[in-house]
Order: structure tokens, then C-alpha cells, then sequence
């Protein structure tokens, strides 16, 4: 009898165990890392599409353990505040250019010192060099890690009331900028600057309030600018060179080192997607637009000469102001001329 009840027992002891092997809860998967990503264009343009497409191949590549959640259109940080919002940690990360100068004086110049340069490969070819250059330039960029950084192409002049073929057209009219250089240059060319976010163009534009503005051609497509505008002057004011797409210091060392390993490997691809982007979109709303009826205009070379000469003394006052604030601006203006006559044939 004892012996039967020893059997029984270690029989039970034993189902006992297999019975809690069976019912242990399995262990927790890995919850993925989602990081928000904040920019300013609407859903299914170029850039949203180019942003989604590097979205998309991270998350790959780190075998779901990251992912994005992407706020497109400003809804998370408007344009004018993206940098700021994603240092403050608003956004995990976000891609606009840099507008606000404080702190950011060399990067605002350089913008202007791309007047002339023909698409986004040729100014981020050069935005490379300074960057080797020049490390003030990178020094305006330390409250955020960024992922890339690139130039985009020449913002052109659309106009609604009348084209403008010489500078003699410009008088009278009032055009949207979105920074205080391109201000300064078409005040020089006889101009009148209005200070607005893209998105307020569209409106300004429809309703009248404007009567023209600088913008990149895809941008005629994705804020579908025509056909309230009729004319394209093909002269850039300026080529914005800080289109960056940057993260928040914080949330990128929570990161782990393989993770951070994924993003860093993908920033290289990622800024060579972003400048195909920009010029095939740019070649894209060049079609768009002519289908609707907006006519582009060439200068004639003496008066793209005269232009050019207009602007390059404007900016050469400001590089001055600059430099007597301590900064190389002067020089990385030079070094910027050298490389355009090297770079555009």
C-alpha cells in the first residue's frame, strides 16, 4: 500500500511538471519601436512618397522592429517649425528646410548663393564639398542628428497677371518668398517680397492677394498651382540647399546600437533618393503644368547675366554683414562660385 502511494505520487508530480511546462505563458515578443515622422508636404506627393519609401525599407531591414508612423501636410509640426519641434522632440523626425535663422545665418546664405545652380544633384554636389569644407556649416545643425541633408532644385518665379521675360516685368509685382534672402534678391531685381508658407500661396494666388511666387516646378503639381498661375519664369532667386531630414537626439540613443545601425546604413540611400526625387518631380511638373496651359519662359543669356549680377552683389552684401559677425561667408560664397563654374557646364 505504501508503495502504491509513493508511485502515485511521483506520477502526479511528474504530470504536474509536464502539465506547467505546457501552460507557461510564452515569452513577450519584442514590441517594435515606433517613431513619428513629421513633414510638410501633402500625402501622396513626391517627397510623402520619397519619405515612405525610406520608411518602408527601414522597417524592412530591421525585421519589423522599427517602424513609422508619418504625418504628412504639417499636421504634426508645420514647416517654419520642424526643426525646432523635432530638437524639442514634437516629432521623433521630420524633413523640411530650415527656416528659421537664428543660429542658422551660414545655412540661410548658402541658399542664396545657389542662384543659378540648374537641378537638386548639382546644389547637393556642392552642399557635400562645403560640408567638407567648412564645419560651421554643420555646427548649425547639432540640437538634431541629421539623417541627410541636401539641396533642392531652383525655386522659379510662376506668375498669374502678366510673364516676366526682363526685369522691367517684375516692377509692380508683389511675390511670395518664404525666406528673408530671397527677399533681399528680388527687392534688388525691383520686386516687391511677400513673406508666406506655401500652403497660404495656393490661397493668395486663387483669391489675388499675390500675384505670383517663387516655388520648385513639382511644387506647381503637388499644390496644383496651375492654372491660377499661367506663366514660369525659369530664373532662380535662390536654390534652397537645407532640405534636411533630421532626428531627435533623445529618442535616437534610446535606440539600440543595432537599430541605430539600420538608420545609419539607410541615410546614404536615403538622401540619394530624396534628390532623384526632386529632379524628376521637377521634370514631372514641368509636364503637368504645360498640359494645363502655363507657358515657361527662358531668359535671353544677357538678360539672365543681368539678373545674376543684380544678385550676386545683393548676397555679397549680405555675406559681408556676415563676416563682420565672424563668420567665413565670404569665403564659402567664393568656394561656391568656384564650384558652379566647375559643376555647370
Amino acid at each position: 500500500m505504501k508503495r502504491f502511494v509513493v508511485i502515485l505520487m511521483v506520477v502526479v508530480g511528474v504530470s504536474g511538471l509536464i502539465l506547467g511546462v505546457r501552460v507557461a505563458p510564452a515569452p513577450a515578443a519584442e514590441k517594435p519601436v515606433e517613431l513619428s515622422v513629421s513633414h510638410m508636404y501633402p500625402a501622396n506627393s513626391f517627397e510623402d512618397k520619397h519619405i515612405n519609401r525610406w520608411a518602408k525599407k527601414v522597417e524592412e531591414e530591421s525585421k519589423g522592429r522599427l517602424k513609422f508612423r508619418i504625418f504628412p501636410g504639417g499636421v504634426l509640426v508645420n514647416a517654419f517649425e520642424t526643426y525646432s519641434g523635432v530638437a524639442k522632440g514634437v516629432a521623433d523626425i521630420g524633413a523640411s528646410y530650415r527656416y528659421d535663422r537664428k543660429g542658422a545665418e551660414l545655412t540661410g546664405m548658402v541658399s542664396e548663393t545657389f542662384a543659378g545652380v540648374p537641378d537638386a544633384t548639382t546644389g547637393t554636389r556642392i552642399l557635400d564639398d562645403i560640408r567638407k569644407k567648412f564645419p560651421e556649416w554643420d555646427k548649425e545643425w547639432e540640437a538634431v542628428k541629421v539623417l541627410w541633408a541636401a539641396s533642392d532644385g531652383p525655386a522659379y518665379i510662376v506668375t498669374k497677371p502678366r510673364p516676366v521675360k526682363t526685369l522691367e516685368d517684375l516692377k509692380g509685382l508683389q511675390l511670395r518668398v518664404p525666406v528673408r534672402e530671397a527677399a533681399e534678391g528680388l527687392k534688388a531685381l525691383g520686386g516687391t517680397p511677400v513673406g508666406m508658407p506655401l500652403a497660404d500661396f495656393v490661397i493668395g494666388l486663387e483669391k489675388g492677394t499675390v500675384d505670383g511666387g517663387t516655388v520648385q516646378k513639382r511644387a506647381i503639381q503637388s499644390y496644383k498651382l496651375a492654372p491660377s498661375a499661367k506663366y514660369c519664369t525659369e530664373m532662380s532667386l535662390y536654390c534652397p540647399s537645407n532640405w534636411f531630414m533630421a532626428m531627435n537626439w533623445t529618442k535616437w540613443k534610446a535606440l539600440p546600437p543595432d537599430l541605430q545601425k539600420v538608420i545609419d546604413d539607410n541615410r546614404e540611400w536615403g538622401k540619394r533618393d530624396c534628390v532623384a526625387t526632386f529632379d524628376a518631380g521637377d521634370k514631372a511638373g514641368i509636364d503637368w503644368a504645360k498640359n494645363l496651359g502655363m507657358e515657361f519662359i527662358s531668359l535671353k543669356p544677357e538678360e539672365k547675366k543681368r539678373w545674376l549680377a543684380i544678385l550676386g552683389d545683393a548676397y555679397g552684401k549680405l555675406a559681408a554683414g556676415l563676416d563682420a559677425r565672424g563668420y567665413p561667408a565670404t569665403k564659402m560664397f567664393s568656394f561656391v562660385r568656384e564650384r558652379m563654374a566647375e559643376y555647370v557646364k
